[in-house]
């Protein structure tokens, strides 16, 4: 269960981590020819700043913890599955890993670990 719980949660946790650098252009009003650029989830920040910067240091550590890191916790759960999914002898490694394979083809029993 807790398999499929974080599987659910990528998608959405990583594009939050991703909004680190969505920045919104607004006018500056102690210059009239200047832009100046704040993140769209947090206006109280502008980008490029020190602020921003520590914040796009934390978006660093948890993009290697939260994407990358169900990306190789998927990976790693998923090549043991490689020998017993071939010889069509299922382990509790196999049945707890159904949900990243059972809709695949057994050549591309991986794709759903990648397409994360």
């Amino acid at each position: 269960a807790g398999l499929v719980l974080v599987f659910c949660f990528v998608p959405s946790i990583s594009a939050a981590i991703f909004r680190t650098w969505s920045c919104q252009a607004y006018d500056d009003p102690e210059q009239d020819d200047n832009m100046i650029l704040y993140m769209r989830r947090d206006l109280s920040i502008e980008c490029g700043s020190d602020d921003h910067k520590s914040t796009e240091h934390l978006a660093y550590f948890l993009i290697a913890i939260w994407p990358l890191g169900s990306l190789l916790l998927y990976g790693s759960l998923l090549i043991p599955c490689y020998k017993p999914l071939h010889a069509k002898s299922p382990t509790a490694l196999t049945w707890a890993t159904a949900f990243l394979h059972r809709e695949y083809e057994l050549t591309f029993y991986w794709w759903e670990a990648l397409e994360l």
